[in-house]
């Protein structure tokens, strides 16, 4: 597991060639998908890519945003992350996590790096008790 920070150097000055629902393509080869990564019972997390610009380098990835919920069954978190060229905004990674029926399990949602040749790696996006 690797952390955020490792990430935003991974991405920064690189290009988006390919995007896919949840899954974003650089032109270096490197995928990056966000997918739940641990769920217990009926919690789940998921989440994905909105707005995405083709060729564009990526000048710089904002912090995580945290937006926790509740209703009247379970808890959770939104989660987003802004990725910008220059002073536009070219992707938004986006993810949601909750707790379950009754607020009784958890789930987390992640960010999937996979380079080239090299195995893949998990940096933390939202779980649902995050702030």
């Amino acid at each position: 597991m690797k952390d955020f920070n490792y990430l935003r150097k991974q991405l920064l000055y690189r290009k988006i060639v390919k995007w896919e629902d949840n899954e974003i393509t650089l032109d270096n080869g490197t995928r990056l998908s966000v997918e739940e990564t641990e769920r217990d019972c009926c919690a789940s997390a998921d989440g994905g890519f909105e707005d995405v610009v083709l060729d564009a380098a990526i000048t710089y990835v904002g912090d995580i945003q945290y937006e926790p919920w509740e209703d009247e069954d379970t808890y959770g978190c939104s989660a987003s992350v802004t990725i910008m060229h220059n002073r536009n905004i070219i992707c938004k990674a986006v993810a949601n996590a909750d707790a379950g029926n009754g607020g009784y399990y958890y789930s987390i949602a992640s960010f999937i790096v996979h380079p080239i040749n090299e195995e893949p790696y998990t940096v933390h996006f939202v779980e649902d008790s995050d702030e």
